[in-house]
């Protein structure tokens, strides 16, 4: 009995947490995971180089893709707002062991997604205190002072993370806002030919491998719902925090590729900007738009960004490992909350682990900058997209067994099976053009986004061993619509057990 009494206390701890974060604290998390500065500089050039001028008709189509699944994907934050999100609403959905599938790919996608972030902000800082102060620190000093910094940030709570980030994501924005401006003083409306937006773009370059590189910079946005049981008034925060995300990113890339591609034209910017030296475009286009000083204010930004990434991917990938620790899916450890009232266990474990793997693989040769940052980040789209789509079909599935007045034609059926198909057909090119994610041409990648649906299978296993072997814990699998629930539920039942 006493042992029941302690593991109920333990689900008390993970299951109620403070609610405190109001809408602007959440798209200022949103945002901070999603690092408009690190695409801007990182991911967009590479889209450029390579898939060419239509990367701004590509984040259109992105937007209106992830536009279509947060209709539906709010609909379900309205309903239920106890932890674990994505899991919740597939289990609700499409039965629970689709939604223990959908959960271990999150276990395994969200992590590697992680250690490629650190990993590449590790060089990136590396790089950038070599151009601003010629000065070199080993790359895993710099791995070992970040892990440090966010970890001591994160174990102290979200209100402090959110506090914190909220001057870095605002100066990222303004930093890409004054580009933009710059660029269009300079050229007026030719700051936004309408060549680059005409479906006549799609002839030039690759628009398959331009649409990759766009999709991949919404990794992180379906975080927002994460906060949920965290959230002042979720049904209503957590939505507007999503949309208002969502409006900010599109048009800030949208608008910033479009101006760039005014700088180098629309028939000859691969070659431009690969001439360049993909990254150096950025900092060439910076330092001639801004002058010296908006190029340093860019390089120190730049640092602050990576740090900010990381904190916010650390942040919803500790809440999410710990929603699954209290579901019985982990280890019960990595459910507790510290003194802060943040998922201690589950972030510690998280951020050691990342810095032990990036350390070993490159103890024996791997490079984390080619080759652990390549691969992390390509896995880490693969899981997104594959958890954004089986969420999509989880909505219709969950409203199909609602009655008839519960239902809206649009939120709730036309809008999320739309957003299914084309986030079907979203993996289907991922998937085709892994190569190119990774910037890895090897026999051994072709076989790497087996992983993902290697993972779905082996997790919805694992949900019908949990329904056979374990009955009390399955019926609570993603049962009750908010945390309390959630935390009743499983009190009663360690009850009954004990």
């Amino acid at each position: 009995m006493a042992s029941s009494s302690l593991a109920a206390t333990d689900v008390a701890e993970a299951s109620t947490p403070a609610r405190t974060l109001t809408t602007w604290k959440i798209v200022v998390l949103i945002i901070a995971a999603m690092t408009p500065l690190a695409v801007v500089v990182g991911t967009l050039p590479l889209g450029l180089a390579f898939g060419g001028p239509s990367m701004t008709l590509m984040f259109a189509a992105s937007g209106v893709i992830i536009w279509l699944f947060c209709v539906g994907y709010t609909q379900m934050v309205r309903r239920i707002t106890r932890p674990g999100a994505f899991y919740n609403y597939i289990a609700r959905g499409l039965g629970r062991p689709a939604g223990v599938g959908a959960a271990m790919i999150a276990v395994v996608g969200y992590p590697v997604g992680l250690i490629a972030s650190f990993a590449i902000q590790a060089f990136v800082i590396q790089e950038t205190l070599v151009a601003l102060f010629g000065v070199t620190f080993p790359w895993q000093v710099i791995l070992l002072a970040e892990a440090i910094i966010v970890g001591t940030l994160a174990y102290r709570r979200i209100d402090l993370n959110a506090a914190a980030v909220l001057a870095v994501v605002t100066a990222e924005v303004l930093l890409i806002g004054s580009l933009v401006v710059s660029i269009i003083a300079d050229k007026g409306l030719g700051a936004f030919p309408a060549e680059a937006v005409s479906f006549d773009v799609l002839n030039v370059g690759q628009w398959a491998v331009a649409f990759v590189f766009a999709i991949l910079c919404f990794q992180g946005y379906e975080s927002g719902a994460l906060y949920a049981p965290e959230a002042k008034r979720p049904e209503k925060t957590v939505p507007r925090a999503l949309y208002g995300a969502l409006i900010i990113i599109v048009g800030l890339l949208a608008l910033t590729t479009w101006a760039l591609t005014s700088v180098t034209g629309v028939q000859d910017q691969q070659q431009i900007v690969q001439d360049a030296g993909i990254v150096g475009f950025i900092f060439a286009t910076v330092e001639q738009y801004l002058g010296s000083v908006g190029l340093w204010i860019l390089s120190f930004v730049a640092i602050l960004a990576g740090l900010a990434c990381n904190l916010a991917i650390a942040n919803f990938m500790s809440r999410y490992l710990q929603s699954l620790a209290a579901e019985d899916l982990l280890p019960r450890a990595l459910a507790k909350r510290n003194k802060h009232d943040a998922p201690g266990v589950a972030l510690l474990t998280l951020v050691i682990s990342a810095v032990v793997v990036i350390l070993v693989l490159s103890f024996v040769g791997i490079d984390p900058y080619t080759q652990i940052t390549a691969v992390g980040f390509g896995i880490g789209a693969l899981g997104a997209t594959a958890l954004q789509a089986l969420a999509s079909a989880a909505v219709v599935a969950y409203f199909l067994k609602q009655p008839a007045s519960d239902r809206h034609w649009w939120r709730t059926l036309v809008a999320p099976a739309l957003s299914t198909v084309l986030l079907a057909a979203a993996l289907v090119v991922e998937i085709s053009a892994f190569s190119w994610i990774t910037g890895i041409e090897a026999p051994w990648t072709a076989a790497l986004p087996w992983v993902i649906p290697i993972v779905l299978l082996g997790g919805t296993g694992f949900g019908f061993w949990i329904k056979k072997n374990r009955p009390h814990t399955y019926q609570d699998l993603a049962a009750g619509d908010t945390a309390e629930e959630a935390e009743m539920l499983r009190t009663a039942r360690l009850a009954r057990q004990g």
